[in-house]
């Protein structure tokens, strides 16, 4: 697995078209301390091949996340997707409100679909051969 940081994160959002792809599922395990873990796969598009792939999210040390749906269509693609790093904390908002400037960390606490972890680490799911 590929770990995402500050210093790479921008490559990752170069390389892999976020917005408009799908939220294929999520799960948070809970665990006493810092030890709660989270995953979110995700179909996106790969700008260099422009085929879609398969993305694996896993959060580690997850500190704070909110997945809600509200009445209305669910969140099936992806309209606007951000990162942040504040303090020791990685941030990703799926639902995010496009705005100017850089986002706040109640950017993120306000949307419907973050989750703020100490580590955040990504991989290619290969397709199942059938």
């Amino acid at each position: 697995m590929n770990e995402l940081t500050h210093a790479n994160v921008h490559t990752f959002q170069k390389r892999y078209q976020l917005r408009g792809g799908r939220l294929q599922r999520f799960s948070i395990r809970t665990r006493p301390g810092n030890t709660s873990t989270g995953e979110i796969r995700l179909v996106v598009r790969e700008f260099a091949t422009n085929q879609l792939v398969r993305l694996r999210l896993t959060f580690e040390g997850v500190q704070e996340y909110r997945f809600q749906r509200r009445p209305g269509p669910g969140l099936v693609r992806l309209k606007e997707v951000q990162f942040g790093f504040f303090e020791d904390l990685i941030y990703l908002n799926l639902d995010a409100f496009h705005e100017d400037g850089p986002p706040k960390v109640m950017d993120f606490r306000a949307s419907d679909c973050f989750v703020a972890a100490r580590g955040l680490k990504w991989e290619i799911v290969a397709r199942k051969v059938k």
